[in-house]
């Protein structure tokens, strides 16, 4: 079977994807892969979080494309984006709304007649340097088996990133570590600690993901736990995205936005911390110098630890040149595209989404990586035309930077 392209991932980055290729190619077959069309990591891990997204760009998002434009127009009402558009555009949402969208273009998508969708897990994908195609190995989700006969021009990885974890040694050792996915789940967050026990739970980081899971531990701390504790262990100074006054944002994909920001600012700085009543239940710990030893200090009055550091690109399947396997795949954070060990691009093999951000540099000069709904719209609409050799300067206008929260 030979396709245009193969596109591995269903998230928010997979879906953007295959609608800019369509919209560039609307005659282009498209193989779309992944182990259960479900929108990625935000379905299935993070409805239950706020976002700092405004609603109307989760909105700009579903009509970007007109791939995307007429599976809305075809969607009977009310379907997700006619509920994203009750509520207010200038606040954000739960996720579940956002997700909602996700899952109905993706079924949209899924029903075009040059978009096959298949089930499954990529194993193997080797290129033909002669032929410039890609043979690509997929073990059936339903079948296990091995599907060989996939052929593609270009390979698209979207595959997603892990929260990232890192060894405290022997000061950690005794602490029940809470995933992340679990503590940014109120629900699963409340089930996981008991309510009638003295417990402490460590957080590590400084980032949107940890301030959420502080709110989290404090309002179950209020409410339904009252012996729970939190040490929080602070790795940097908290860090806000500032508006500028032509639309741009200073620290737009690391600094804290909406209901984030606002706890931060009103009850974690340390002139706020000692007067706000979170004090009662939270202790903070500046882990900037001397990280190491503050830990080994501290961490062994916890219960329970939970990290909030990041996110680490998950493991792609093994890539392989004529055969040759590719270890040392380099990615263009400015193209999509990607270079072997040696400096020289691979042919037709393209990354998107968080595990293959953009690169910008914010109005301050700080180097970022552009995580998000619409930044990785933004990032496709520039590179795919490019990809497919496709000059296409009739986009659909931006919204303003004031706009864009993530």
């Amino acid at each position: 079977m030979m396709f245009d392209a193969v596109v591995v991932g269903s998230g928010a980055a997979g879906i953007a994807t295959v609608g800019n290729i369509l919209d560039c190619h609307e005659s282009a077959s498209i193989l779309w892969i992944d182990p259960e069309f479900k929108g990625g990591r935000i379905t299935k891990k993070y409805l239950d979080v706020s976002s700092n997204t405004k609603v109307a760009v989760f909105l700009q998002f579903a009509h970007a494309l007109e791939p995307f434009r007429e599976i809305v127009r075809s969607t009977p009402k009310p379907n997700a984006v006619h509920v994203l558009e009750c509520l207010d555009t200038n606040a954000g949402c739960d996720l579940q709304y956002a997700s909602n969208m996700l899952l109905m273009l993706t079924e949209g998508l899924k029903k075009l007649p040059n978009v096959q969708p298949l089930v499954g897990t990529v194993v193997e994908a080797n290129l033909d340097s002669q032929s410039s195609v890609w043979a690509i190995q997929v073990q059936d989700e339903e079948s296990s088996s091995i599907i060989h006969d996939i052929c593609a021009r270009k390979l698209v990885l979207c595959t997603g990133s892990s929260p990232s974890a890192c060894d405290f040694g022997p000061a950690g050792s005794s602490l029940t570590p809470i995933h992340l996915d679990v503590a940014l789940d109120r629900p699963s967050l409340r089930h996981e600690l008991p309510a009638d026990k003295a417990i402490t739970v460590a957080v590590v980081g400084s980032s949107h993901s940890a301030i959420v899971l502080i709110i989290n531990l404090y309002e179950l701390a209020t409410r339904t736990h009252p012996h729970l504790r939190i040490k929080w262990f602070c790795r940097r100074p908290l860090q806000y995205a500032v508006p500028m006054p032509d639309g741009r944002i200073v620290r737009d994909n690391t600094g804290l936005k909406g209901r984030s920001a606002d706890f931060a600012r009103n009850h974690l700085e340390d002139d706020k911390l000692r007067s706000s009543p979170v004090a009662q239940y939270l202790q903070k710990f500046d882990c900037s110098v001397d990280e190491d030893e503050v830990y080994r200090n501290n961490l062994p009055q916890c219960t329970h630890i939970v990290q909030a550091i990041g996110f680490t690109r998950d493991p792609l399947p093994p890539i392989r040149l004529d055969d040759r396997l590719l270890e040392k795949l380099a990615y263009d954070n400015r193209t999509g595209l990607f270079q072997d060990y040696a400096g020289r691009r691979v042919p037709g093999l393209c990354g998107a989404g968080i595990a293959f951000p953009e690169k910008v540099i914010d109005p301050a000069g700080n180097t970022e990586y552009a995580v998000g709904f619409w930044k990785f719209m933004k990032y496709l609409r520039r590179v795919v035309p490019e990809h497919w050799g496709i000059s296409k300067d009739c986009w659909q206008e931006e919204p303003s930077s004031s706009d864009l929260l993530v």
